[in-house]
């Protein structure tokens, strides 16, 4: 029983350290740019507390990345919304919607938001991996540039209730 124990938490601990330089690699993609706070509903990058939690989440489902983006400049974001859409692919990930917001019909935020996009990764290493391919890291000033600020969650997909 002990090395399976033992087994199973070096097995974790290589995980958690993948997730760790991962996200190290997508913290250094987002240094240049303004951090959420707690207050913020329009950010261009994760606080160190949002990153620290996401590598909590579980690694084995399935996720969607719900994106709320503000545009500075739409020219810019479409390269690199159109760059990503060519690799997300190569990592298990697809594009499963994109749209321009027309308008909030319920509720109400400091921000408007211009576009929706959803990408689901089969794990949450899915983003980190497209992050540190070398095609990402080249276009990605096309992100800084084309963005005002965005909202990123993080969603598990609710099983069917098939009863």
């Amino acid at each position: 029983m002990e090395n399976k124990e033992s087994a199973k938490s070096r097995r974790a601990f290589v995980a958690n350290s993948g997730a760790v330089a991962g996200l190290s690699a997508f913290a250094g993609l987002f240094a240049s740019n303004a951090h959420a706070n707690s207050s913020d509903i329009n950010a261009m990058g994760s606080t160190p507390e949002q990153l620290e939690a996401y590598v909590q989440l579980p690694s084995d489902r399935p996720i969607v990345a719900v994106n709320l983006l503000k545009f500075s400049d739409k020219n810019s974001y479409e390269v690199y919304q159109n760059k990503v859409a060519s690799l997300v692919g190569r990592v298990g990930a697809e594009i499963i919607f994109s749209g321009d917001v027309q308008l909030t019909r319920i509720g109400g935020a400091d921000a408007e938001w211009d576009r929706v996009l959803m990408i689901r990764f089969p794990n949450t290493g899915g983003i980190m991996e497209m992050v540190r391919l070398p095609e990402y890291r080249e276009f990605h000033k096309f992100r800084a540039k084309g963005l005002e600020g965005q909202v990123n969650l993080t969603v598990f997909e609710n099983e069917p209730d098939v009863s």
